[in-house]
């Protein structure tokens, strides 16, 4: 599922996903909670909102604003024991530590918000945080089930930010 609305930002939308998908759960199964392997996932809102820093750094150990470049922290996942492809640049290495630790965990449904800017060129920076952006990926049952972001505006700002993904292959925070 991938959400957009016209005049709304990334908070508006988390709050309808959390209401369609709980309304849907409740018409078709009578209930919001539903089996799920060994586990019961719990579709009523609200859902927990959790930054995407602070779910890399709980589940892997590794704060990745700490390693801005892609040797800094292909060094430190290679320390944790991971392979690491030596051909990804610095963003498919923060999505490779998404992927390993953090959502394997989410089984009740959360929100992960609040993304590098580098991983979410299209997506409008977040007030006061030049490398982090509006948006957000929703889990449940260690799967990923929704994405969405507040939409770039900003023609200038949407220019120099595919400028610059020309100049780096490499990627950084």
């Amino acid at each position: 599922m991938e959400v957009y609305e016209a005049y709304a930002d990334y908070n508006d939308v988390m709050n309808r996903v959390e209401e369609m998908v709980s309304s849907i759960a409740q018409e078709v199964l009578g209930t919001t909670s539903v089996k799920f392997g060994d586990n019961t996932i719990e579709f009523k809102p609200p859902w927990p909102r959790l930054s995407f820093r602070d779910a890399i750094t709980q589940y892997s150990g590794i704060d990745f604003v700490q390693y801005p470049n892609v040797d800094l922290l292909r060094a430190k996942m290679k320390e944790k024991g991971m392979a690491v492809d030596p051909k990804s640049n610095w963003a498919h290495l923060v999505d490779e530590l998404l992927s390993t630790f953090v959502e394997p965990k989410l089984i009740q449904p959360t929100f992960l918000i609040d993304y590098p800017l580098s991983l979410s060129p299209l997506a409008k920076k977040k007030p006061g945080q030049e490398r982090v952006v509006e948006r957000f990926e929703v889990f449940a049952g260690g799967m990923e089930f929704g994405n969405a972001f507040t939409e770039l505006n900003d023609p200038l700002d949407q220019r120099e930010r595919f400028t610059q993904q020309t100049k780096e292959k490499t990627g950084g925070w």
